[in-house]
């Protein structure tokens, strides 16, 4: 095994979970009654899309392609909120909270794993791909800045609804 084996593999590994979570990010879009957050997480979406292209492009300038593997981690996610939704019973500012944090882990989650192959890309001298990757980077760092804009009036809402409650 070689490290450009091992930056394909993780190439790969990266497309499998953005691709495998993809229906989960549209669940949380079509649940979320917070519109400025439904409409970040179909950017989100769009911003995916884009990563799961750039990557395929990676993987072409390393002379490989995707393999069709489901991914290992996406399905955690999945569980994880089929988890809060069932014990917490969760209202919709609650799951509007819930959306932004799961769509602010997976860009973090990416943001660290391109970082990475980044780094594996300029080891062995892939600068094309080291380019593609940090454009994916770069993307998600916005993303991150831009979900956690929301954060503070989403959250204001949930301390009215709160008071309400425990009145």
């Amino acid at each position: 095994m070689t490290t450009r084996d091992q930056l394909i593999f993780h190439l790969q590994e990266e497309y499998s979970f953005l691709r495998d979570f993809l229906p989960l990010l549209d669940t949380l879009h079509h649940e979320v009654g917070h519109a400025s957050l439904a409409a970040r997480l179909q950017v989100e979406r769009e911003g995916i899309r884009a990563d799961l292209e750039t990557l395929e492009r990676a993987l072409s300038v390393l002379g490989a392609r995707y393999k069709m593997e489901r991914s290992t981690v996406a399905p955690g996610f999945k569980e994880a909120m089929a988890r809060f939704k069932a014990q917490l019973n969760p209202p919709r500012e609650q799951l509007d909270v819930y959306a932004l944090l799961d769509a602010v882990k997976v860009a973090q989650l990416a943001i660290g794993a391109y970082q990475g192959l980044r780094e594996l890309a300029r080891a062995i001298g892939e600068m094309d791909v080291v380019t593609l990757i940090t454009e994916n980077l770069q993307r998600e760092q916005e993303t991150v800045t831009a979900l956690l804009t929301l954060a503070p009036d989403l959250l204001r809402g949930i301390g009215g609804s709160e008071a309400r409650w425990a009145a």
